[in-house]
């Protein structure tokens, strides 16, 4: 005899299987949701070359004091390097106590505070910082002490020729300064990247984010910034613990509920109703 049972009791119940299963597996996505942990939102702000120099594309939408890059000094806001660095821009040099043992330009130059970088943005112009051996300055060094060749002490050994080193500036294409300080996405955090790529990335804990522009597939610049940060949705950690040890509970008190309303019928023909097979 066909079962009576209503079509819409079969679907409650396949729905309530279907509630216990994923109950079971509470343990498996309860913690993905991330419900007793910060979000923190990124997104990104686009940079440019503008001239001969780089730029924030919309400053209005970074935060204040957003600077292209750490390595860009004078990029963002206005220091005391950016003062020592203008007077170089306008082709005086400084002088330093390191000396060199050949004469000519090198671009590897040593750090001039406590935080290195290797461009200048000045005037909208982008430079790059370099160490000037001057060939006109010829020094020897005496017994410990450096002379202008041809003032040490007669009789003393000295060293050979050295030139000492100048502080100066040399412009160079902003392109290729911003391809340089740039990295590849793959080579931050993955929220990050997905921000530099997508526009907006999410992490359930603070990230380091670069202070430098990322470089997308396809060519384009972009600076990550925190954007927005909440609180978790849970305080107490153990409520989240709760919900996790509880959800397998629930769902096997939800499967022994469907199992008491579960029955079989058989559906055929009633007992010796079978009928022979025909005569041939």
């Amino acid at each position: 005899m066909p079962s009576s049972t209503p079509p819409t009791s079969h679907r409650r119940e396949a729905f309530a299987a279907l509630v216990a299963v994923g109950l079971l597996a509470g343990p498996v996505w309860i913690p993905s949701l991330h419900l007793d942990d910060p979000t923190y939102q990124y997104e990104r702000v686009r940079v440019t070359v503008e001239g001969s120099g780089v730029a924030v594309a919309n400053t209005s939408a970074a935060p204040p004091r957003t600077m292209v890059s750490d390595e860009i000094a004078c990029s963002g806001y206005s220091s005391r390097v950016c003062a020592f660095e203008r007077r170089l821009a306008r082709n005086h040099t400084v002088l330093t106590e390191v000396y060199a043992s050949s004469p000519g330009e090198r671009t590897d130059t040593f750090a001039a505070g406590p935080d290195r970088y290797d461009y200048v943005l000045i005037d909208d112009t982008i430079y790059e910082t370099t160490t000037l051996a001057n060939r006109s300055r010829v020094y020897v060094v005496a017994d410990g002490t450096v002379y202008q060749k041809g003032e040490a002490p007669e009789g003393v050994p000295t060293s050979g020729d050295l030139y000492r080193n100048e502080l100066s500036l040399r412009r160079v294409s902003p392109a290729t300064a911003l391809a340089d300080v740039s990295r590849d996405p793959e080579t931050v955090p993955a929220p990050i990247g997905r921000a530099a790529e997508t526009g907006s990335g999410v992490a359930h804990h603070r990230l380091d984010v670069p202070q430098t522009p990322i470089r997308t597939e396809d060519g384009t610049y972009y600076r990550v910034y925190l954007a927005d940060w909440r609180g978790p949705i849970l305080e107490s950690g153990w409520i989240e613990t709760l919900l996790v040890l509880g959800a397998p509970m629930a769902g096997l008190f939800v499967l022994f509920r469907l199992r008491r309303r579960v029955s079989v019928t058989y559906v055929g023909p009633p007992d010796g109703s079978q009928r022979d097979d025909p005569e041939s």
